[in-house]
């Protein structure tokens, strides 16, 4: 029986893209982990993931005291030493890391999986907080050091090959997926009405994301300025937690004309982004690169008519599902926006595509081939013969 050490300590409280892959493949493991033996190591404080990994069957849960591994270097003890420790130990075979940072040492007796989810601490430095920049940008070079990385895109996969092209590592792609059955179910509404009454909010665009450069919410803030007056009814709504050199935009929207237009909610949890979602007019993610660009596919998946980039990932997710634009031309944005705003019958045609595109991306084939990427890695002659 193999035996697998999955690292969910990596993850915040409030969940975006990584965080929300890790539960999402923890609850597929409840039904899927087949014979293997799986570990996990899981902060104290957080309760989903501690009541996740619980419930898949004989699988070993250790909780990490959160006071003191949520600091950086303690997080950094806990990969370098005790995980390698405890995986010699209890005779592990395969040690897999979430998010870019893994075991540099394994002495040759169990395999390091890493899941790469972008490359933008290369391909925009700039847009990262200098220390996260040179702690990721340091793992990320290591990677040819690892026994096996699963990469969630085409995309992020050429990215990697890009600066690392010599690398040898065994290999998997496995796209994200979504929880269509609930995304295209009808929201609570007495959450939305109540979500509507608390942002005073009616007809709107919507925008799912941590607020960060990367995210290009400032052209999307341009682009609604210069159609706003042809819908005097519609507003802007930008949902999710301030990640870091956000003052331009939040100056900005200030300092706007429409500011009374331009709602900034804040981090929303999964039942409000749901009911937010199925309210909105149309659903814009126009950032400037996604490893992957799960909000473009939950958008489709809700059944909302998605505007996206026509860049990295975002085109090999949406398909002919959303409208893609050139997220560096804010003209191309709003002509976007406008045309669908004008034309309902347009609206509804691409929000059918987009539900269609999103039936091809699945958490249960993401968790499938990632349970038999293990298996490759740990015993490759075995599957090779």
């Amino acid at each position: 029986m193999k035996k697998v050490l999955i690292d969910l300590t990596q993850l915040p409280l409030q969940r975006t893209g990584v965080g929300i892959y890790a539960v999402n493949y923890v609850r597929r493991l409840q039904s899927m982990s087949g014979d293997r033996q799986l570990y996990f190591l899981v902060q104290d404080d957080d309760s989903e993931l501690l009541a996740e990994t619980r419930a898949i069957p004989a699988a070993v849960v250790l909780p990490l005291k959160a006071t003191l591994f949520r600091r950086f270097a303690f997080r950094v003890l806990l990969e370098q030493v005790l995980i390698p420790a405890y995986a010699l130990a209890r005779g592990i075979d395969a040690v897999h890391s979430l998010h870019y940072s893994f075991p540099l040492l394994s002495f040759g007796r169990f395999k390091r999986i890493v899941t790469v989810c972008d490359m933008s601490f290369f391909l925009f430095p700039e847009l990262h907080v200098p220390v996260k920049r040179k702690f990721f940008q340091f793992f990320i070079r290591h990677l040819p050091r690892a026994d096996g990385l699963l990469f969630i895109s085409a995309s992020t996969k050429k990215d990697f090959h890009r600066y690392f092209p010599s690398s040898r590592v065994p290999e998997e792609i496995i796209p994200l997926g979504t929880d269509l059955a609930r995304l295209a179910s009808p929201p609570d509404p007495t959450l939305l009405d109540g979500l509507r009454q608390r942002f005073a909010i009616d007809q709107y665009i919507l925008y799912v994301g941590t607020i960060e450069p990367r995210k290009n919410i400032l052209g999307l803030v341009k682009a609604f300025e210069s159609i706003a007056a042809r819908h005097p009814a519609v507003k802007l709504v930008i949902a999710g937690k301030l990640g870091w050199d956000y003052d331009t935009l939040l100056h900005y929207v200030q300092a706007s004309p429409l500011r009374e237009r331009i709602v900034l909610t804040g981090y929303i949890n999964e039942a409000e982004k749901h009911a937010l979602l199925k309210g909105a007019l149309l659903f814009t993610y126009v950032s400037f690169y996604e490893g992957f660009g799960l909000p473009v596919l939950e958008g489709m998946a809700a059944g909302v008519a998605t505007i996206t980039s026509n860049l990295s990932s975002m085109p090999e997710v949406a398909g002919d599902g959303a409208l893609q634009v050139d997220p560096h031309q804010p003209a191309q944005i709003a002509e976007a926006i406008d045309g669908l705003l004008a034309d309902p019958q347009a609206r509804a045609a691409l929000a059918a595509r987009g539900l269609e595109q999103s039936r091809h991306f699945t958490w249960e084939n993401m968790t499938s081939t990632s349970l038999a990427f293990y298996d490759q890695v740990v015993t490759p002659s075995a599957i090779a013969a």
